[in-house]
Parts: C-alpha cells; structure tokens; sequence
C-alpha cells in the first residue's frame, strides 16, 4: 500500500468513530463489525530485528500500531516510535486482521528477562475473552472518552519474544482494568496482547500486555510524536 492509501485508511476510522461519537448510533455496529472481522494479527522475527535496529538510539522504545479500514477491510499500520515520530513512513508494515493462522508452538530456553513482569495466560485468555463479551458495553463507554485510532505498544513486549527470522508471535485486542479512567461504570480500556506461542491444545506460559490506546496523548507523549497521525488527519481537514 502506498503512504497515501494509509493516511486514507486512517482517515476513514476516524470519520467513523467521530460519526458514531457524534450521534449517530448505527454507526457502533459498523465500528464493532471492523474490530470482530478477524481475530489477530503476526509480527515475525525480522520485523522485531528490524524494529531493534530502528530504535536504537531512540527512547522511549514503543511500537505504534494505527488502526485504517482499507477496502471495507480493518488493517493494522505498525511503525516503531523514531520513525513516526520522524515522520520516515518507508518503515510502516501493514497487517491483516487474521482469523485463521497457522498453530505455533515455539520452544526456547533462552528468553529475554526484562525488568517488567508478563501477564500469565490465564490472564491473557481472561482479558481476550472480556474483549468478545463485552466490546458492545466498551464501545458504548466511548462516547464519553476518545475512542482509540491506535495503540502503543512497548518495543520491549515484542522483543521479549525472543523469536527469530520467519517464526511469529500472535497479537490480539483484550479489555484491562484502566485505573485512571474517570468512569466508574466501565474502568477499562482496549489493548494489545502478544503471545509467543499459540495451538488448539498450547498458549505460551505468559504474555505481554502494556499497550496504551492513543488519544489521549499526555505531555510526555504529543500529538507530534505520532506524525502518521498527524499528517493523515491534515491532509483531510
């Protein structure tokens, strides 16, 4: 896909989560319909080595994972945090919605130990299985908060992998517990969950989940940081 089809995919989930937010309800059930067409996506090895390479002058390390409709299809845009933030769109790879893959069961003995904890599977399952329950009470909390155009997800949740080359690991949205959501009815917010592995009868033993849907930006973490964003919305208005 070209740069410009990208900024069209983007600007076409923003028209409809601002449709649906300015009143238009039947528009919820579009939105829904997108966000259950498939139920993962892949990263493989060389696209983390890559991300690495990117990133290593960087901080913070995060991958920004933008959210586009593409031909009545949803897609996945994903670029590490230095290019989007330089704006250098070369690097954007582009992901399907997936619902049938290939099962994986990846054996190491050698995983990269980081400083933050993973989630356990049972936690991974519970928030994935929270997300197909109750993504129609999600949806109707975001008429009051900024509905999500994408998720940033921490480099280190992907490298934590420890996967190499052609092998994969499987991403998938959940719903986890938002403490600083001002609403009390629904305290949660969407998210990325990556596993290593996943079969019928197997799930990797933990999972990484510290993705953040954007907006809302903070000071930390601007409106300019995201310019993939920024300059799809600007070429629209």
């Amino acid at each position: 896909m070209t740069t410009e089809n990208i900024f069209e995919a983007i600007r076409k989930w923003k028209n409809l989560i601002d449709s649906y937010k300015n009143g238009i309800d039947i528009k919820g059930s579009e939105i829904l319909i997108f966000l259950n067409q498939g139920t993962h996506f892949s990263v493989s090895g060389e696209e983390i080595e890559q991300w690495k390479k990117n990133l290593e002058t960087a901080e913070p390390k995060m991958i920004h994972v933008y959210v586009g409709i593409h031909e009545d299809q949803l897609k996945f845009f994903l670029i590490d945090s230095k290019s989007d933030k330089d704006a250098n769109f070369n690097t954007i790879l582009t992901k399907d919605f997936l619902r049938n893959f290939s099962e994986s069961k990846i054996e190491s003995s050698n995983d990269i130990v980081l400083d933050v904890p993973p989630i356990t599977a049972e936690s991974a399952i519970n928030r994935n299985f929270r997300w197909n329950m109750f993504g129609t009470s999600w949806l109707q909390a975001q008429k009051t908060e900024d509905m999500f155009q994408l998720i940033s997800i921490p480099f280190s949740d992907y490298e934590k992998m420890g996967i190499t080359g052609s092998q994969t690991c499987t991403s998938f949205f959940g719903l986890t517990d938002d403490l600083e959501k001002k609403d009390p009815d629904f305290p949660y917010h969407i998210e990325i969950i990556t596993v290593k592995s996943l079969a019928i009868n197997h799930m990797s033993e933990t999972a990484e989940n510290y993705s953040t849907p954007r907006p809302p930006f903070t000071i930390i973490d601007t409106l300019n940081d995201y310019q993939l964003l920024k300059q799809s919305t600007s070429v629209f208005v």
